[in-house]
């Protein structure tokens, strides 16, 4: 369980949670009692008093990146971290908080443990989908083709997987998640929860207009075609919820397979994934 020697961690942090600047500061002193370098970006160095130290906008040389908020901070923490390949620790503010390992409470027992190098490293895969005239683009969670918010018509597509023919759809639109995103929106469509360790990918259907229409998992290693049959450009694109983009004519096909990249997760304490789902979904609040 002995990981690497920390010596310079960043803070992302989420301003709009509740209690999240003095919970920051908690944060930034729990490692420099330990003479770990700690790396904020400007508005948050301002918020402590703190100088803005090299590195702040893209946390390079970072070992760690703790983020504090929930899952969705989590996501946007991401974007920073997993071109750099550095490790993710969340600090959970949320409601939910799937992926965060630390609670305000533990902070400081926490950090003392991640400095000794008692923690191990968890990789989650992600989907990387192929849009013509795009970048690659990256979800950790899911990739979902809904109606813009303009359009009210039954989205129709074909799904394909190697070249067959998984399905012809027509409804409110799909889902394609990862494990991760088992719990997340393709849950709430009615899709079924998937342990972190299985390699797969899951197609969950949003308000199927057939009765056939059902959520279908698929190996990792397959690539998924999705086909956009009636208007492209009454469909958008959206990644982990967060990033969208707008179909159109010469964006009829989206090719989504597992990205060579993954998201890497520190963790400090072993993992009941099923108590963790329970005590999760189970009492539900807003």
């Amino acid at each position: 369980m002995n990981g690497m020697q920390i010596k310079s961690v960043g803070i992302w942090w989420n301003p709009t949670k509740e209690g999240a600047l003095p919970i920051a500061g908690r944060v930034v002193r729990a490692f420099e009692d330990h003479g770990i370098e700690v790396c904020m970006d400007e508005p948050l160095a301002q918020a402590l008093g703190r100088p803005v130290g090299a590195g702040a906008d893209d946390f390079s040389g970072c070992d760690v990146l703790v983020v504090l908020g929930g899952d969705g901070t989590l996501l946007s923490g991401m974007d920073i971290a997993v071109p750099r390949d550095i490790p993710l620790l969340g600090i959970n503010l949320g409601r939910l908080g799937f992926l965060c390992e630390v609670e305000p409470d533990d902070i400081e027992s926490d950090v003392a443990q991640l400095v000794r190098g008692e923690y191990t490293i968890e990789s989650r895969m992600m989907l990387e989908a192929k849009i013509p005239g795009h970048e690659p683009m990256l979800a950790l969670n899911e990739v979902t083709f809904t109606r813009r918010w303009s359009a009210i018509r039954i989205i129709t597509m074909e799904i394909e997987a190697k070249g067959m023919l998984v399905d012809r759809f027509a409804g409110d639109g799909m889902i394609i998640a990862s494990p991760t995103g088992s719990t997340a929106y393709s849950f709430s469509a009615g899709g079924p929860v998937i342990a972190p360790g299985v390699d797969c990918m899951l197609l969950t259907p949003i308000c199927p207009h057939t009765l056939q229409s059902r959520p279908v998992i698929l190996p990792a290693d397959e690539q998924i075609t999705v086909k956009i049959l009636g208007e492209p450009g009454a469909v958008q694109a959206a990644f982990d919820g967060r990033h969208s983009v707008q179909l159109s004519e010469g964006t009829r096909e989206v090719c989504i397979a597992r990205s060579k990249r993954c998201a890497r997760f520190i963790r400090l304490h072993e993992r009941d994934f099923y108590r963790v789902l329970r005590g999760k979904l189970s009492d539900w609040k807003h």
